[in-house]
């Protein structure tokens, strides 16, 4: 059985500011200054409506463990305010991908949760590597029950003992420690496939030439009968005898 490796999150400090200002315009402002607006809320946290520098969220959502990094955040102008949170929900602008708004939520480090985590294959299967198989890789993230200080950035998968027609199942991970694995079981993760044949392809179907004789010798008797008639048409002149 191909072994399965668990990378805990480390948790990281963000600043944000409260958010005094609300509406379209001021918010637009507030974007083109370099802040994304934001709000914090929780089952103990009244909702709370902040502001964050752009480049540190980048930052943060560019680390290892992205957005599913634990984050402890703070209130500048409050020094007691502190809270731990997760990033819920990210909104992105379609055209140029920056972040528009971003929700975080309020977590309490000693109630366990339910998040999702990367399943990250690791290895060259011996189905592909010796057989030419091909390495299907379905199911991308696991859902896992665990303790908010605890949770893993990714679970690996060395899939090298893989042959032709062997599947991993969510049951074949190694639960990261101290937590649960909550997704269906029968989940497919992936699988070594048999590599499909290439289809011959279709001859295309030939084009036949249009019959141009028969036009020109259709065209041809038309004239010799348009010639005929007006042949027939014309007057006979009479032939006087000389006497």
């Amino acid at each position: 059985m191909a072994t399965t490796k668990t990378k805990t999150t480390t948790q990281q400090v963000l600043s944000v500011k409260r958010r005094a200002i609300h509406g379209t315009r001021p918010v637009r402002r507030l974007r083109h200054e370099g802040f994304v607006p934001g709000v914090v809320y929780g089952r103990e946290t009244e909702p709370l409506s902040v502001v964050v520098s752009r480049q540190q969220l980048v930052r943060l959502l560019h680390s290892k463990a992205g957005e599913r990094a634990l984050v402890t955040l703070k209130l500048e102008d409050t020094a007691s305010w502190e809270k731990p949170v997760l990033i819920k929900n990210l909104q992105h602008d379609p055209v140029s991908g920056n972040v528009l708004h971003v929700d975080f939520h309020a977590i309490v480090l000693t109630e366990r949760l339910k998040v999702k985590v990367p399943v990250v294959l690791k290895g060259e299967a011996v189905g592909v590597k010796q057989d030419g198989g091909l390495l299907e890789h379905f199911l991308r993230e696991v859902e896992v029950e665990c303790l908010p200080t605890e949770i893993p950035s990714g679970v690996e998968f060395d899939v090298t003992p893989l042959k032709i027609g062997d599947t991993v199942h969510v049951r074949d991970l190694t639960p990261p420690k101290n937590a649960k694995i909550t997704s269906d079981l029968e989940g497919v993760i992936a699988s070594v496939q048999t590599p499909k044949e290439e289809q011959p392809e279709e001859a295309a179907p030939s084009v036949t030439e249009p019959e141009v004789i028969r036009e020109k010798k259709e065209e041809g008797a038309v004239a010799a009968g348009d010639a005929g008639k007006a042949e027939a048409s014309e007057p006979k002149k009479e032939v006087k005898s000389e006497k």
